[in-house]
């Protein structure tokens, strides 16, 4: 890492702070998921946490600004796990991040319209793949893994939060897809069951009227489920949807051993 000022560093984070407060007072979306989007290794999330590790006392920044203070719960635990995953503590990583993530879903519950749903489908990944690497990192260190586990209870209640009858209930199946990946990653594939009923049983919820991305992935991970239960005609149903219409471009999204399209991340 190169040599940072203490005046650097101050800039660097004040700078944070400014766009992810702009980000949500425009409800500009995009920008706020780059903001969030911890495991994207991105530069500037990069350079940030460098300034972190150089200015210790971030929290003191957010708490002098009414600007910044009324998002502090969303953003102090966001910097600290940016600050550990930086220096590779992984699991300290994900506390944070779900630290951060159940204070925006909160905010994300008192906002009327759906306008942050890019930024929760964000947090819905971001929670999922920290939790990933902070077991690999408990598996190394011969302690029991068990943050995918806590993320696949919190990806539950963020469920919850879109099952509902207004806009926001666009984004479950998205929610749902990542549950799948838990469950799969776990083992623990029957408890895939309760929030399939939930999608394909419950009258707030049109299939049609989800992001196409969305459908595949469903399809793909029910279509394995078919598999295992030996239903093999709504099998192929599934995953032939799967295959028509996954992006032709994606080609990470083909498995070529089987011509079945893997999921989306």
């Amino acid at each position: 890492m190169a040599y940072i000022s203490m005046g650097e560093a101050h800039r660097r984070i004040t700078d944070y702070l400014n766009r992810f407060s702009d980000s949500i007072f425009s409800q500009d979306a995009l920008s706020l998921k780059q903001l969030i989007s911890i495991s994207s290794n991105s530069s500037s999330l990069l350079s940030l946490a460098d300034a972190l590790n150089v200015f210790q006392d971030a929290n003191r920044l957010v708490k002098q600004s009414d600007r910044f203070s009324q998002f502090g719960e969303i953003v102090v635990p966001l910097l600290r796990c940016l600050q550990n995953y930086r220096i590779n503590r992984l699991a300290e990583a994900y506390n944070s991040f779900e630290k951060s993530a159940n204070a925006f879903l909160q905010e994300f519950r008192n906002w009327e319209s759906a306008w942050a749903m890019e930024a929760l489908y964000a947090i819905a990944y971001e929670i999922r793949v920290l939790a990933e690497m902070a077991d690999r990192e408990l598996a190394s260190l011969g302690k029991t893994p068990e943050k995918l586990k806590a993320a696949g209870s919190f990806l539950m209640k963020m469920f919850g939060a879109l099952a509902g009858k207004g806009p926001k209930r666009i984004g479950a199946l998205n929610v749902t897809c990542q549950l799948f990946k838990v469950y799969f990653k776990l083992g623990t594939v029957n408890l895939c069951r309760s929030v399939i009923r939930s999608i394909e049983t419950a009258k707030i919820f049109d299939f049609e009227e989800f992001p196409v991305r969305d459908k595949v992935t469903y399809m793909y991970y029910t279509g394995r489920l078919e598999v295992y239960n030996e239903n093999f005609l709504a099998a192929d149903q599934k995953l032939e949807y799967a295959l028509v219409y996954c992006n032709p471009r994606s080609e990470g999204n083909i498995r070529f051993g089987s011509g079945v399209p893997a999921a989306y991340v």
